[in-house]
């Protein structure tokens, strides 16, 4: 059972429209099938399934597929009609249907089986400009092949697990989060790529990226329960955190036209974030010796314990000002959501006073899935939310604004 939110009020409702059952085991992705009363889902079963909603109301398998490994991520291209597997055995499925109409049964299914990676696919992105489907998997590399010839272009390994996946069409750069805590961008080219920089800030997994072209912004969320704003595009490079999960983000989806940004967490957790108002970023933290307020030494601080014959005290620090202090001076608790904190943080004493009433006014909504979101897709236009295997939500009414 996913844990209750009740830390701020709800201004809108997400209304469950439909449970989809029938994989016999764990469901790691789901796509809402564009202009249409469809859902696509890949499962630990080994199972592809396109669901059709019927006259009944009652969604049902009008295409099913197996494979020789469970299924551990998807893509699907909608104009070009193909879905893209990554199996836990390392292989990447390319899958070609050809419909008559949607409404009836798959009429031909055309097979491609690549081996892109000698472990679990880990995600995965087709890229129609440059027909590329680039993949990430678990034996720590990133590789990309052609889906005109079918060919391995190239490889690039990194030092822990790639964990999850984003790519810019423009450029052709690659983003990739691994379980290090670290994101990578790469520029790829058709049989090299090179190393542009590494983002450093999660204290945990990264499990989920969304990349937005038009902002350039990066957005990047992990187990240390955190979401992460990089602004990519620009000149100082800001990065903004955003706290406001309980349990690992998994889950990501920026919608432009609204603002906001979708999260989703391994507790059953719905954040929507308000992107349109200006925030503050969170301080890097200080490194002392002692408080940075009342001086006191830290328990590492030697010298000064013998100086002045007392004990060292634990360091803290102050999330609004990011100063090193010790527990007396930092007895307060409070949110401040222009810095992303929607949950009581840690304060210094002179920080919590100047924080007005209003600055504590919420800049997110809560929500509640039920379950653990590890997969989530939207279609904004008709404000559907599928999240991964069971449910499927009606954003619109009312619009989230």
């Amino acid at each position: 059972m996913a844990a209750e939110i009740h830390s701020r009020p709800q201004s809108s409702r997400l209304v469950l429209l439909n449970k989809i059952e029938g994989h016999s085991d764990g469901v790691n992705a789901a796509v809402l099938i564009p202009k249409e009363d469809g859902v696509i889902t890949v499962s630990e079963d080994r199972t592809i399934r396109v669901w059709l909603k019927r006259d009944s109301g009652q969604y049902w398998p009008s295409i099913y597929h197996t494979v020789s490994s469970p299924c551990s991520c998807m893509s699907y291209h909608h104009e070009s009609r193909r879905i893209f597997i990554g199996q836990d055995n390392g292989a990447v499925v390319v899958i070609y249907t050809f419909f008559i109409h949607l409404k009836v049964d798959l009429q031909r299914v055309c097979v491609c089986v690549c081996a892109a990676h000698q472990n679990r696919v880990s995600d995965l992105i087709f890229s129609l400009e440059s027909q590329w489907v680039i993949s990430t998997g678990h034996d720590k590399s990133i590789s990309w092949m052609s889906t005109q010839s079918g060919s391995m272009l190239g490889r690039h390994s990194f030092g822990s697990w790639a964990s999850c996946l984003q790519y810019d069409k423009d450029t052709q750069h690659a983003f990739v989060g691994d379980h290090s805590g670290q994101i990578t961008l790469l520029k790829l080219d058709e049989q090299t790529c090179s190393v542009i920089t590494t983002l450093k800030g999660h204290e945990g997994s990264v499990g989920v990226l969304y990349w937005d072209p038009v902002q350039r912004w990066l957005f990047s969320g992990a187990s240390d329960h955190s979401v992460i704003m990089w602004d990519i595009g620009g000149r100082q490079g800001r990065t903004l955190l955003l706290q406001g999960h309980h349990e690992k983000v998994q889950a990501l989806r920026y919608l432009p036209l609204t603002r906001q940004l979708v999260s989703c967490s391994a507790d059953g957790g719905i954040t929507v974030w308000n992107m349109e108002t200006t925030r503050e970023e969170a301080p890097q933290w200080q490194e002392s010796d002692s408080c940075q307020k009342c001086e006191q030494p830290f328990f590492w601080n030697i010298k000064q314990m013998w100086d002045s014959k007392t004990l060292g005290l634990r360091q803290h620090h102050c999330r609004k000002c990011g100063k090193a202090i010790c527990g007396k001076c930092s007895s307060k608790r409070s949110t401040y959501p222009i810095m992303g904190f929607e949950f009581q943080v840690r304060m210094c004493d002179d920080c919590y006073d100047t924080i007005k009433e209003e600055d504590r006014t919420p800049l997110a909504t809560f929500h509640e899935g039920k379950h653990n979101i590890g997969h989530m897709d939207m279609d904004p236009s008709r404000g559907l939310m599928v999240t991964c295997g069971t449910m499927i939500f009606d954003i619109s009414p009312p619009r989230l604004d």
